[in-house]
Parts: structure tokens; sequence; C-alpha cells
């Protein structure tokens, strides 16, 4: 079995590999901005996750999703081209939720910071109100 490092070199690998194919090479008119974001290899090298996001509502995605389930094929043999090991990972393509979610949770911290500003300087215009005016 490959060790760690071994298994995070090939990751990386794929990762640089799948990425420069679906941003730069492909030509599928369905493919909106799609970002390959990180990829999970099996121990045993037999398959490869590939996690991706594309820029864009659910149409975009659903789109996408369907170019990239057509570029399979040539996408998993760019990326055997590459890698100099006796079984090639069988890749599938997954969504990447993560993004999503963190562009939710960068949003609401937006907010709630805006609501904090925005509080914090009606606190201190009232302040100046009760202040008794110099003479």
């Amino acid at each position: 079995m490959p060790s760690k490092q071994r298994i995070e070199r090939l990751s990386r690998l794929i990762l640089r590999r799948a990425g420069e194919v679906v941003t730069q090479e492909l030509k599928d008119p369905r493919l909106g901005l799609v970002t390959i974001s990180r990829v999970k290899l099996a121990e045993d090298l037999k398959t490869a996750q590939i996690f991706w996001s594309v820029y864009g509502d659910e149409t975009e995605r659903s789109r996408s999703a369907h170019a990239l389930d057509h570029a399979r094929g040539h996408v998993q043999s760019e990326i055997a081209s590459i890698m100099h090991t006796r079984v090639t990972p069988v890749i599938s393509f997954h969504y990447d939720e993560s993004i999503e979610g963190a562009i939710r949770v960068t949003r609401i911290i937006d907010e709630l910071t805006r609501e904090r500003e925005a509080l914090e300087s009606d606190d201190e215009g009232e302040a100046h109100e009760d202040e008794p005016a110099s003479e």
C-alpha cells in the first residue's frame, strides 16, 4: 500500500491535471465557470473522487454536472497519461458543497457585522443627545 505522502502527492497531481483539463481544454458549452477544489484518492489508488464547484445558480450547476459526467472518460485518460502507477484510478465527479457553505457563513458574518456597526452608531448618537449642552 502506498504511503500517505505518495497518496497526497498523487492527489495533488490529479487535482492539477483535472483542473487544467476542465478549465482550459474542455469546450463543452454546458460547462460553466467550474473550479476543481479537491481530490480524495483511495488508499488502494483504485478510485479518485474529484470535487468541484461552479459559479452560478442551480441551473448552471446542473448543466456543468452533465458536462463533467460526459467528459469523465476523457479526464480520466488525461490523468492516466501523467500518472506513473500500475493502476489508474476510476474518477468520479462530486459537487463540493463546502464552498457554498463557506459563502453562506461569510454572508452571515458580514450581515452581523453591519448590524453591530449600526447598533453601535445608534448608541453613540443617543449618548450625545443625553449630554448637557455647553454654554
